[in-house]
């Protein structure tokens, strides 16, 4: 590998040059105790449907390998020419269809090797279909059209998508995955196949969400009202309070809302990926957020008022504690 390339943000370049080198895939999970194998798959007219699924899963949250993680193990000894890739593919194969228990759908178990210049990264992608078991027998060209046409029709039959760089940035993980059965996690069976573990833990997702958006309302500060950009911690505290998961997109317009812009959405998307944030949905942790503790007064003629971090120069109190300025760009009763 020429340098370190983190997942989330491989650039247009590199996603566009993506070609496959090596694909196979083997029936699994439907009811035997060894997958039916397939010595060779031409992949044909189908690689830019693959390369389109395989760029889905950039989006996919980031895991890491455990030290005893046999997929690691294996893509190790494939790239040391210890193994071939039908034998790499195959001991894949067989592990993941060991993984079973009565709520998983027979389907196929997709191993691709694939290359933008020189990174090299790989696919592993689980589609469900009881259809593709009786199509062996017509060999691997039926299974791959039906493989495709059923997607078409179906982009839940893509139930777990994994792609894998082993040169990526240290700490930001090696593994992108999307596992429909639980999007803002990963099943147990996929899980325990991969050897992976999340790399950031959702408290500190919830922590860098909120550095996130204080950085953002900061810079955008003379574009928001105040009445905003005061109440910033408070607002990412209720929607984490509310909401059960965070994805980067609902929670823009959530938060943001009529205050977004084509500037704001730039700064977003900027400050969620440099926060490692780009990709990931994750179940909110209210309590990793800091404590906003507000300042309260009470006027000798009775009259509350409460002021939150960061309000500035918009309260005054005079010297003689007399004299209360408060400036707002506008006055909403609550």
């Amino acid at each position: 590998m020429q340098g370190e390339v983190n997942l989330a943000t491989l650039t247009d370049e590199q996603i566009a040059s993506l070609k496959i080198s090596n694909f196979l895939f083997h029936v699994v999970h439907h009811g035997k105790d060894e997958p039916e194998y397939f010595d060779d798959v031409p992949l044909g007219k189908y690689e830019l449907f693959f390369i389109a699924r395989i760029k889905d899963t950039l989006k996919g949250n980031r895991f890491s390998f455990l030290d005893n993680s046999s997929v690691k193990d294996e893509i190790l000894k494939w790239q040391e020419n210890k193994i071939t890739f039908l034998e790499f593919s195959k001991l894949l194969a067989f592990q993941f269809n060991s993984l079973y228990d009565k709520r998983v759908t027979p389907g196929v178990l997709i191993v691709i090797e694939l290359f933008a210049g020189q990174n090299r990264y790989y696919s592993l992608i689980k589609y469900d279909s009881d259809e593709v078991v009786s199509f062996t027998r017509n060999g691997s060209k039926a299974v791959l059209a039906d493989v495709v046409n059923n997607f078409t029709q179906s982009a839940k039959s893509l139930q777990k998508s994994a792609l894998v760089d082993l040169d990526a940035v240290a700490g930001e993980g090696h593994v992108a995955v999307i596992d429909r059965q639980t999007r803002s996690s990963i099943s147990d069976i996929f899980r325990k196949f991969l050897g992976v573990e999340r790399t950031k833990k959702p408290a500190e997702l919830t922590e860098s969400l909120h550095k996130a958006v204080i950085k953002i309302v900061s810079k955008h500060r003379d574009v928001f009202p105040s009445s905003f950009t005061y109440r910033a911690g408070d607002q990412v505290r209720e929607i984490a309070e509310k909401q059960k998961e965070f994805d980067a997109e609902g929670f823009y317009n959530q938060f943001f809302g009529a205050y977004g812009s084509d500037d704001v959405k730039a700064s977003y998307q900027k400050e969620i990926t440099n926060q490692g944030l780009a990709g990931e949905v994750f179940e909110y942790v209210p309590e990793a957020l800091p404590v906003v503790r507000k300042t309260r007064y009470r006027t000798q003629e009775g009259i509350l008022i409460t002021v939150p971090p960061g309000a500035g120069n918009a309260f005054k109190i005079s010297p003689d504690g007399k004299t209360i300025t408060i400036s707002t760009s506008k006055v909403n009763e609550i």
